[in-house]
């Protein structure tokens, strides 16, 4: 898995299916964090998932629905899949997020899925969080965060005018599950690599 860290504007982007070689070029730096990640076999994680909040549609309806907002702008597939995360990447969030990267694997209906955390176990299993699924093949789900962030926004009536309004709370992305038939590849996924833009963090 690939991080690009813009330091000039505290700026990062996660990539969850693979990097671009010619985005290299425009970082001065790469580091590799994690080489083969270790895939930990976890039991009873569905007792987990269980207490989570599981609405009946998909990610795409639900931002379309109004029920969250993203942090940034998450690049999506053209079936729905989240490619990218585009977030605020501040020195402290850098560390937590490689602290608490993992994957594991764990068995549920006679299939194998995975899961990849980007937080501590406590936040990615909050009960408060909601897991959704990207396409109707259910092959692969984010789980979220519901924050009590906002932000204003400006939209337009009907006459053209704009108003300003507070935005719905925003959503931050705790994990990704997902299957081996879903577009996601472990082991790209199992390769931590950092690109900095400039100065080391």
């Amino acid at each position: 898995m690939d991080i690009t860290c813009d330091q000039s504007c505290d700026m990062g982007y996660i990539y969850l299916q693979k990097f671009s070689k010619h985005y290299e070029d425009n970082y001065d730096k790469s580091r590799l964090i994690a080489s083969n990640q270790p895939i930990e076999v976890v039991d009873n994680v569905y007792l987990k998932l269980n207490k989570l909040n599981w609405p009946d549609k998909k990610y795409t309806d639900a931002i379309m629905d109004g029920d969250f907002i993203e942090e940034f702008q998450n690049d999506l597939d053209d079936q729905g899949y989240i490619k990218g995360i585009e977030l605020q990447l501040t020195e402290s969030r850098l560390e937590y997020l490689i602290e608490n990267y993992k994957i594991a694997t764990f068995e549920f209906n006679d299939s194998q899925y995975y899961y990849i955390a980007f937080a501590e176990d406590d936040a990615v299993f909050d009960p408060q969080n909601y897991v959704y699924t990207f396409s109707d093949k259910e092959n692969a789900f984010v789980i979220v965060s519901r924050s009590e962030e906002r932000r204003f926004q400006i939209t337009l009536n009907e006459d053209k005018e704009s108003k300003k309004s507070l935005s719905p709370k925003i959503a931050f992305i705790r994990a990704i599950i997902f299957k081996e038939d879903s577009p996601y590849d472990v082991d790209y996924l199992k390769s931590l690599k950092l690109y900095i833009s400039s100065e080391d963090y």
